[in-house]
Order: structure tokens, then C-alpha cells, then sequence
């Protein structure tokens, strides 16, 4: 991770380390310190233990011990919960979105979706994670419910390590529904723009669920030697 600057802000720490589980820098099970991660960032100790707070109680990492923190390894009951949530939630703000979004906007979007082309050909898979994750995130913001967004970002983080694993698998048509969505939304077709999200996030499912079978079955390995 990058430096950040020496002035202990709390919200600059939590960004960083935020962004590193969304972009694969820190993977399902993962031990973590609370001084390793400062010096990482280049700062003191107390914001970062605040900041791993915070994702501690947003299920976003786990205390096993004192001194021992993990990122989680996703149970299958709860991907399927959290998959559950983002089928309606962001279905709401696809929907949402072809019906408020400006020309400006949905350019935008496409920009956006078009450097994560560039990412995938290069097989750039941290930039193309999050690039991912911006885009999904950016129909709540077309939608205007910033809201909706701050609950979607909650799960995107728990999601983040577990997508990143995904991704290593470098799976083909990622974008595929993300342009059936744009065109839905140039169209301003609302039923269409959920769909479209909703076979998004629905393809990934076997994969996802493979990826979890293989991490908790290499858990249940390291536990027992």
C-alpha cells in the first residue's frame, strides 16, 4: 500500500486499507498487525487501530484473538445473503438510475466502463476489481440515493477479498451485462437497467461459490496441522 501522509487521520487510514481488501492487496484469511499495517501506511498506530476497528464491526475483518486479526473467509451463507441483498438493492438503484441519470452521467459511466476494458486486456486484475466495484457503486450516486450507496459500500467491502479471488480465475465477459446496463440506461429503460445488473451479479454465482468451497477447505487443512 501507498504511504499516506504522516497526520494521523483516521478516515484517510480506513480508505487505504478499504481499498486494499477491494483491490486484492489482502486476501480471504490473511493475518494482519496493527503495526505492520502502520508502517505500511506510514503513520502511528492509533488510527489505524481505530480504523481496524471500525472494519471489525462492520464484519469487514475478524478478531480471532488480541493479537490476531483475519480477513474473514466467507461462509456460503453468508454470500448468499449478501448476493440476496445486492440482487434488490442494486436492481433499485439500476432501476433508479435510467430514470434519473444525465447524458453527462451515463458518458461518464462509460468512460468509466471502458478503462476497465483496458484493465481486463492488460490482465490488470487489481485495477480491474476496482473498477468493478466503482462502477456498481456509481448507479446509486446516478439513482441519487447516497444512502443506498453507504449500504452498498458496506457490502462491497465484506465482498472485496473474495471478488479479488474470483478475478485471479480471469474469468471472460466480465463486462458483457455492464453494457447491456448502459444501453439500458441510454434507452431509459428502468426494467431493463435491473436486469441487466441483476445477470450481472447473478453470472458470478458458481464461480463464487467454488472460490469459497476452496478457501474454506484450505481453512479446515490449516486448522488441523
Amino acid at each position: 500500500m501507498e504511504l499516506i501522509g504522516r497526520i494521523p487521520l483516521g478516515d484517510q487510514v480506513y480508505d487505504r486499507i478499504a481499498k486494499a481488501l477491494l483491490t486484492g492487496q489482502m486476501r480471504p484469511n490473511d493475518r494482519l498487525t496493527i503495526r505492520g499495517l502502520a508502517d505500511q501506511l506510514g503513520v502511528s498506530s492509533t488510527p489505524v487501530r481505530d480504523a481496524v476497528k471500525q472494519l471489525t464491526q462492520e464484519n469487514v475483518l475478524e478478531h480471532r484473538s488480541p493479537k490476531d486479526v483475519r480477513v474473514p473467509v466467507m461462509t456460503e451463507a453468508t454470500y448468499l445473503e449478501i448476493l440476496e441483498i445486492r440482487l434488490s438493492l442494486e436492481g433499485l438503484a439500476a432501476e433508479k438510475a435510467a430514470q434519473h441519470a444525465t447524458p453527462v452521467q451515463i458518458r461518464e459511466l462509460r468512460k468509466l466502463l471502458e478503462r476497465n476494458d483496458r484493465a481486463i486486456v492488460r490482465q490488470n486484475w487489481a485495477l480491474a476489481t476496482e473498477g468493478n466495484q466503482e462502477f456498481h457503486l456509481a448507479l446509486s450516486t446516478l439513482a441519487g440515493m447516497p444512502t443506498l450507496q453507504k449500504v452498498l459500500k458496506g457490502l462491497w467491502l465484506q465482498m472485496g477479498p473474495l471478488v479479488a479471488c474470483y478475478y485471479d480465475t480471469e474469468p471472460v465477459g466480465l463486462n458483457r451485462h455492464h453494457y447491456e446496463l448502459l444501453q439500458a440506461l441510454e434507452l431509459r429503460d428502468g426494467t431493463a437497467a435491473r436486469r441487466a445488473i441483476e445477470a450481472d451479479i447473478s453470472s458470478a454465482r458458481p464461480a463464487m461459490l467454488d472460490q469459497i468451497a476452496a478457501l474454506r477447505a484450505r481453512l479446515v487443512v490449516q486448522n488441523v496441522a
